[in-house]
């Protein structure tokens, strides 16, 4: 009799906890669609980057750096088994920046497809048989953004180098992704999750070492109402030691604003969902990234914020 109704609950809980919809930045935890189902959802994040630091310090904006950064991400996630899903993610980058590197004032404008991300999960075990769940991932990014040289120059005593890639659409490389998510209801109203993902990452275009990443998301969420939810997220990212390659030499790298992210970063992300039919369906989410703490490599930008959007549609 309490195996029946610990197992009546369990179901239960899993039926209510899609109404507390995952944080914006969790990756949904250890969270996988149902076999046979289509989850569709756009997600918006808006970054300004017109601050440099160095270690621990915010220092000197010594070239003016002004740049932005505006990303628009289509995600697409099927139950393709009971218990695992694939998800593609087709990101669109429109990148804006201005500085002055000595007597030279840079412009670049570029925007289009970047490099399109596949990801399996699979829940090794299902929250309705222990009462939380763990998953296991992996994937591949595919280089499919533009890196040509259609793109704006660097400076004239940069002669014939690219613009910087961290401002290109694209790597020119695959990087390979393994993630561990978990997640867990504390009732049917609160939820926990959290995921972690390791990105290995070879030589990119031109001899570009953008560095292997570590991330980790921890989020809780709460719902107040069957159509408003409530949450705040850890957001956290290492980056090992970056190389520009061949392209430059080590005075002009010191010199140059445009570096890929290295070091480490942790952002606090309150938030609100809303759920205008009640049920996940439909969910409309916003948050904002505030950074809490960081300490990086070198002399590079990193923003003090962020604003994430998103939307999405149970199919």
């Amino acid at each position: 009799m309490k195996k029946i109704l610990l197992s009546s609950v369990l179901s239960t809980l899993t039926i209510l906890h899609a109404q507390v919809i995952p944080g914006v930045n969790s990756k949904a935890g250890a969270m996988v669609v149902p076999k046979g189902k289509l989850v569709a959802g756009m997600k918006y994040i808006s970054i300004k980057r017109d601050s440099m630091f160095n270690k621990t310090d915010e220092v000197d904006n010594l070239q003016n750096l002004d740049a932005t950064a505006n990303v628009t991400l289509l995600g697409l996630r099927y139950g393709v088994m009971k218990n695992a899903d694939i998800r593609v993610m087709i990101p669109y980058k429109q990148i804006e920046a201005t500085a002055k590197l000595g007597t030279n004032d840079v412009a670049i404008d570029n925007d289009g497809i970047g490099d399109i991300i596949i990801m399996g999960k699979y829940a090794f075990i299902p929250m309705d048989t222990y009462g939380y769940q763990l998953s296991i991932g992996a994937g591949i990014k595919l280089p499919t953004g533009s890196t040509d040289s259609g793109f704006k120059k660097a400076p004239p005593f940069a002669t014939g180098i690219s613009t910087p890639l961290p401002t290109q659409m694209g790597t020119g490389a695959e990087e390979y992704k393994l993630s561990f998510g978990f997640s867990q209801m504390l009732d049917p109203t609160w939820r926990v999750d959290a995921h972690t993902m390791y990105t290995y990452r070879p030589k990119a275009e031109n001899d570009y070492d953008f560095g292997n990443e570590l991330s980790l998301d921890l989020s809780t969420t709460k719902a107040l109402t069957d159509k408003l939810n409530i949450g705040i997220e850890y957001n956290f990212k290492y980056n090992t030691q970056t190389d520009m390659g061949e392209d430059t030499n080590p005075q002009l790298r010191a010199m140059l604003p445009f570096k890929a992210f290295s070091g480490n970063a942790g952002y606090i992300t309150p938030q609100i969902e809303y759920l205008p039919f009640g049920k996940p369906k439909i969910h409309l989410g916003i948050g904002v990234s505030i950074l809490a703490h960081y300490n990086l490599k070198e002399y590079q930008p990193l923003e003090k914020n962020q604003i994430v959007a998103r939307v999405g549609y149970l199919f």
